[in-house]
């Protein structure tokens, strides 16, 4: 009887241990899990400049195949571009002046030499690969048919020329490889990797022949005006421009204007700008506009581009700079939820002092620096939730609350400038909906956003002003003769 108890008692002693272990590995695991969440980064709807085609390209720099996609692919672009490639239109492609090998492999991208001749192997054989997830360049020169250290020879010697490590899901890369007794005969790859350049390799004499190829554009100045019945963005909308346009028109008036309260109905807007389009009119780059004009309660805000090499930014009329030290608004299309002050706190339901703004906009919404910095600090700050916070001098800083992630690449120490993306809007910490809550920090306090006079902008000196008025004058010009074409 006893030893019956002794077991039964051991027995159960076991068993508790074995769910006590499994309940502590599930905690464990939770945790584990909500930690990875926390520190996820969302790469969704991010807003990119494409007025700024190096800063558009760095947001491909840092992001690896596995977790690349391309937020304007068109799944029928590649195949489209090929369409009519003939033996004839790409015969001269391949071909290089073999005297010049060592020279053409030194020089830069934008002087390649092109001049070519008749290469009467080349056909139109092409295998079309189309990138997905998981592959790599070296697998896509697989799927093409080259062969061991051929593949390897192929990214070695061009990396002058391209970085390999990009690839874009959902691109074609054309490839034709052909093998003899004696090994690899002939190799010729196509990728338009994107809307203006594509990689051009060939085999010639036992080595590979890189080229960059510029694809032509062309130019076309546009003039768009339109008047504000419920909002600017309807209004621009209307007038068939595009988020992109609209998005770097908001941003550049975002200095000076609060579009919540300095935009009434009535007012106006007008923009001259320079589009490029390609063969088949499809829009491919635009240009930062020269001219903008927009009426705030009917008073006209007049902004002109001057670009003298050294700088190139927005000058009103008189020539004030208008680019100041931080933006009021860091953050596009979103509403003014609450403002600088004393409120009734939404959660505690005690009265408050709010000493930020909060923007309303929907969860993953891109959060811009609002000026040149340096982070000062990124991760959880108790109610704030997911939380940035900028140095830009030695008196402003400022602040990014209830973040849902983080911008790949910020971190503490990383100098940012402005516009540049650091984060996306959630709704961590104690918040009752996804919005941003942003502070502006002078000498160490907070300070009201709307009451603060920001430094002005670039000062021009006598030379640079004569030359911006001669530039006034030229786009008025240019202006009126539009304005009369529509009137």
């Amino acid at each position: 009887m006893t030893r019956t108890n002794s077991f039964t008692i051991k027995a159960s002693l076991t068993t508790l241990l074995v769910i006590i272990s499994f309940f502590c590995f599930y905690m464990s695991y939770s945790d584990f899990v909500k930690i990875n969440n926390e520190y996820a980064y969302i790469y969704d709807d991010v807003d990119i400049n494409y007025f700024d085609k190096k800063k558009f390209q760095k947001y491909y720099d840092v992001i690896s195949i596995e977790s690349l996609n391309d937020p304007i692919f068109d799944k029928e672009k590649s195949k489209n571009y090929f369409e009519n490639i003939t033996l004839e239109n790409l015969s001269n492609i391949f071909d290089e002046d073999l005297t010049k090998k060592e020279e053409y492999i030194k020089t830069p991208e934008d002087s390649l030499p092109i001049e070519n001749k008749k290469d009467e192997k080349l056909n139109n054989n092409f295998d079309e690969i189309i990138v997905s997830k998981g592959d790599s360049f070296a697998k896509v020169l697989k799927k093409g048919g080259l062969k061991g250290r051929d593949i390897d020879l192929v990214i070695l010697n061009g990396k002058e020329y391209y970085d390999f490590s990009k690839l874009y899901i959902g691109d074609t890369i054309k490839i034709f490889s052909e093998y003899d007794a004696e090994g690899l005969n002939t190799f010729d790859l196509i990728y338009k990797y994107s809307d203006t350049k594509e990689l051009i390799i060939s085999y010639l004499n036992d080595n590979f022949i890189y080229k960059i190829n510029k694809i032509p554009l062309s130019s076309k100045e546009i003039f768009v005006t339109g008047k504000i019945k419920t909002s600017l963005y309807k209004a621009m909308k209307d007038q068939g421009l595009s988020e992109i346009v609209i998005n770097e028109i908001i941003r550049i008036y975002s200095f000076d204007v609060d579009f919540q309260r300095d935009i009434y109905e009535g007012d106006n807007f007008e923009m001259l700008f320079v589009k490029k389009v390609n063969n088949d009119g499809k829009t491919i780059q635009i240009e930062d506009p020269k001219y903008l004009m927009l009426s705030s309660r009917g008073t006209p805000l007049i902004y002109y581009l001057y670009d003298n090499g050294e700088f190139s930014e927005y000058f009103d009329e008189k020539g004030k700079g208008m680019t100041k030290s931080l933006m009021k608004t860091p953050i596009n299309g979103a509403r003014l939820s609450s403002s600088y002050g004393m409120r009734k706190h939404p959660i505690s339901g005690y009265n408050k002092m709010h000493k930020g703004v909060d923007f309303a906009a929907p969860t993953g919404t891109p959060i811009f620096a609002a000026g040149n910095g340096i982070v000062e600090y990124v991760g959880r700050n108790g109610g704030y939730g997911k939380y940035i916070r900028i140095r830009h001098d030695s008196t402003y800083k400022t602040a990014y609350a209830h973040l849902n992630s983080y911008k790949k690449g910020i971190s503490s120490g990383v100098r940012v400038k402005q516009g540049d993306v650091i984060g996306y809007v959630g709704s961590t910490g104690k918040s009752t909906g996804p919005h941003l809550h942003y502070e502006i920090i002078v000498n160490g306090k907070q300070i009201n956003p709307a009451t603060l006079k920001l430094p002005s902008g670039r000062k021009l000196n006598e030379q640079q002003l004569n030359e911006f008025q001669i530039l006034v004058s030229k786009i008025d010009e240019e202006v009126n003769i539009y304005k009369n074409k529509i009137n």
